[in-house]
């Protein structure tokens, strides 16, 4: 790369630092267009926003948020806890810009191809779309990067000022991928603890890794073997809002294989006619919606990626053994291997488990099934002469 680009990335960088606007990229995936297999899909999002011209809006909503903190704990908070619960908190309070145009570059693409989103930014600052890109370019730019790297990185731009990079893995059909719940199986979170103590330990607690999970899952690249396109999906139930804590935890501090992350949409602005629900969804919790959220996203996964064999795992504090077993009546042929981390065997200690077929689940998934074998049906009819589907 040439030092002219490289210059002028900077001086983007430092102007949308001064005009206070961001493009966060949330790093994505590629999958083969079935109907056509010059062509990749990668299903994006992208936030536009910038910190609020009133800053005094800040210092309320973080003094209303200490307050609640320090009374549910009927103590002062410790210095550490306010800097976690600061920075936790910053994406909710941060102003969403609407109607904005997004563009994106390869950083290794000699040409500088731009692809221009569709759709201009929601009232809430995001455009999700799956674009197009075609695998010639995804070869050279391949062939262009340094290292042995299988994410690409893109640059996005928001109109003249925001900016924000972010890096897509494009998948071979076939291959294995591993899903995994985040909260319980990797970070502690206590979530059986009940909504208080999933809160204190993501908004005043420094996030901990579950102790031998990074090691088991780079047991899962070693086992697949090195030539083996293996690639990693992390799904949680907390909203988009935490992703930048959580990648940071997972990625820079903890280590854990590179992958995508999936997470909850909650729409807060309020000009949204579905922003009241999300935010009530997202306050008093629930099992249901978190289960309706990943059965999606998973079986998302499943349909751009038909011929890929599948290891999910999860923790029996939420409801992943119900999203799994889900998963695999869907996609039998798929699903490889389904691993739980048992996070609840204190709680039973003494008790008399009762199994067996006709034992109810927890929840009747049979309705989202149903919901699902048609978006199934519905996506291998849209490529009938596809062999991947």
């Amino acid at each position: 790369m040439g030092r002219t680009p490289v210059l002028r990335t900077l001086f983007e960088e430092l102007r949308a630092r001064i005009l206070q606007k961001e493009v966060t990229v949330y790093d994505s995936y590629g999958y083969r267009d079935p109907a056509d297999e010059s062509m990749w899909l990668v299903p994006m999002r992208v936030w536009v926003h910038d910190n609020r011209d009133t800053p005094f809006v800040e210092d309320a909503i973080e003094n209303w948020a200490i307050g609640h903190f320090q009374k549910d704990l009927d103590r002062q908070l410790e210095a550490d806890e306010k800097a976690q619960l600061r920075s936790c908190l910053a994406n909710f309070i941060a102003d969403d810009k609407s109607d904005e145009p997004v563009s994106f570059t390869f950083a290794e693409d000699a040409n500088g191809t731009h692809f221009q989103f569709k759709e201009r930014t929601t009232h809430n600052g995001v455009i999700a779309e799956s674009v197009r890109i075609p695998d010639e370019l995804v070869r050279a730019c391949y062939a262009r990067q340094a290292g042995d790297s299988r994410w690409l990185e893109i640059v996005a731009r928001s109109g003249d000022h925001g900016i924000g990079k972010g890096r897509i893995r494009f998948l071979e059909p076939e291959g294995l991928s591993v899903v995994s719940d985040i909260d319980d199986t990797i970070r502690i979170t206590h979530v059986p603890a009940g909504k208080r103590a999933v809160l204190r330990n993501t908004f005043l607690k420094e996030f901990r890794a579950a102790e031998g999970m990074r090691e088991r899952y780079l047991g899962f690249v070693t086992e697949a073997g090195a030539s083996a396109d293996t690639c990693f999906h992390y799904v949680s139930g907390s909203p988009w809002q935490l992703y930048g804590p959580l990648k940071r935890f997972l990625f820079e501090q903890e280590q854990f294989p590179a992958g995508t992350v999936h997470m909850k949409n909650l729409r807060k602005n309020l000009l949204d006619r579905g922003a009241v629900r999300d935010i009530m969804a997202f306050a008093l919790g629930g099992d249901l919606a978190t289960l309706d959220q990943k059965i999606r996203q998973v079986t998302n996964l499943m349909i751009h990626l038909p011929r890929r064999k599948f290891i999910l795992v999860g923790d029996s504090g939420e409801k992943d053994p119900e999203v799994y077993r889900a998963i695999r009546k869907l996609f039998p042929n798929q699903v490889l291997e389904i691993y739980i981390r048992d996070v609840l065997g204190e709680r039973l200690a003494g008790m008399e488990l009762i199994m067996g077929s006709d034992v109810s689940i927890a929840l009747d998934t049979r309705e989202l099934e149903a919901e699902m074998e048609s978006l199934i049906a519905k996506a291998r009819a849209d490529a009938p002469e596809s062999p991947s589907l």
